[in-house]
């Protein structure tokens, strides 16, 4: 087991975030499970001016590309999907609905809103994905952005504006490690979304873990125990690495690129590797931090170059931690597993040191407490 007092876990994570500040977002093409990944060549939004009359003008934007597992985030964490701007030059108030919908795929987003005499307004929308939909997006689709602006005048509506324009809706599986306008390390952190505590799949999971413990029960949190002197989140790791073995027969596989533009890798949830049987590094962590979290132990998710392995905490009162090299899981005991996690911390911690790119630290937690919620487990 390795242990890290708490101000040397601080420093270490404010060297990531220095570390991660300090480098250039487009980075050179890396790679994790041998799938190339890094820069993401998507324009970052698309602008329309139009003049809809000659006292109201229409300005819109909307993103070029709709990242679809991490869509919850747009509005919160990433920016708002559409935005339209409206001018209203006229020397009375007005009223105008504003319509947006990325067609076929999402609900449509509808504001009715007041605009003052000389006043300018943003109207920011995020239509949301169908979830019927979500399993049709095995593969990058184009689409059509669709946007309305009315106004209402004496009961009648008259049309301001109506376009269409191009987007893409990207697999449901391609996450991209480089976005425009983010830090490395805020791209890092969009992982925790992926980390799905209440999926059904992941509460199973659970359940058949209490099988391979003596006590033949689950429980969470840590109590009032100091660096799991009893031992109790090891063995609840334990039983679950167990589980995954004998119940699910899980092993390690790499999965292929996706084709979406840019770097960008494809990447299941955790529910998903559990009925499919298979994951690669990134998979079979956020897996694992998904149980962990389960039970209410804080994890960590560690990336460095071409790889990614889980840390997860012994306590409440001090930052030590278990590191657990996950792709181990159907080739290897939970203890050794264990072993080569430490192995690979102390291996990571001087080019952590060196301030070295591609190198970070999820603290799932902390990502969760900036917004970046659990994604939707279907």
């Amino acid at each position: 087991m390795q242990h890290r007092d708490y101000f040397r876990r601080t420093w270490l994570l404010a060297l990531v975030i220095m570390i991660t500040l300090s480098c250039n977002l487009f980075s050179k093409p890396k790679t994790i499970d041998n799938e190339p990944v890094g820069k993401n060549t998507q324009p970052a939004a698309t602008k329309i001016s139009k003049p809809s009359t000659n006292k109201i003008q229409v300005d819109y934007l909307y993103t070029s590309n709709l990242i679809t597992v991490i869509y919850p985030l747009y509005g919160t964490a990433l920016d708002d999907f559409s935005i339209v701007t409206i001018t209203n030059t006229l020397s009375s108030q007005i009223d105008v609905i504003v319509e947006s919908e990325i067609t076929g795929y999402t609900t449509k987003a509808i504001d009715t809103v007041e605009i003052g005499a000389g006043e300018v307004m943003e109207v920011r929308q995020n239509p949301r994905l169908i979830p019927e939909k979500l399993d049709e997006l095995t593969v990058q689709k184009p689409a059509q952005y669709l946007v309305k602006v009315t106004q209402l005048d004496n009961g009648e509506e008259k049309l301001l504006l109506e376009e269409t324009g191009d987007t893409l809706v990207y697999a449901k599986r391609d996450f991209p490690w480089s976005i425009p306008g983010f830090t490395q390390s805020e791209v890092f952190d969009l992982l925790a979304s992926m980390v799905t505590p209440n999926d059904p799949g992941v509460e199973e999971l659970i359940r058949k873990a209490a099988n391979y413990i003596d006590a033949g029960i689950m429980w969470g949190g840590y109590g009032d125990h100091v660096d799991d002197d009893d031992g109790s989140v090891y063995a609840r790791l334990e039983a679950i690495w167990a589980a995954e073995e004998q119940d699910y027969n899980l092993t390690y596989i790499s999965t292929s690129l996706s084709f979406a533009p840019g770097y960008v890798q494809r990447i299941r949830l955790p529910g998903e590797v559990l009925e499919e049987h298979s994951g690669n590094c990134i998979e079979t962590s956020l897996l694992y931090a998904s149980a962990a979290e389960a039970l209410k132990l804080e994890t960590g998710i560690i990336l460095i170059p071409g790889h990614a392995f889980l840390a997860v905490r012994t306590d409440l009162a001090n930052a030590n931690y278990y590191f657990i090299e996950t792709t181990m899981i159907g080739r290897a005991t939970f203890a050794e597993a264990i072993n080569r996690g430490s192995e690979e911390w102390d291996e990571t911690l001087p080019h952590l040191d060196a301030e070295e790119e591609d190198y970070g630290w999820v603290t799932v937690e902390d990502a969760w407490d900036k917004g970046i919620s659990p994604l939707p487990w279907r």
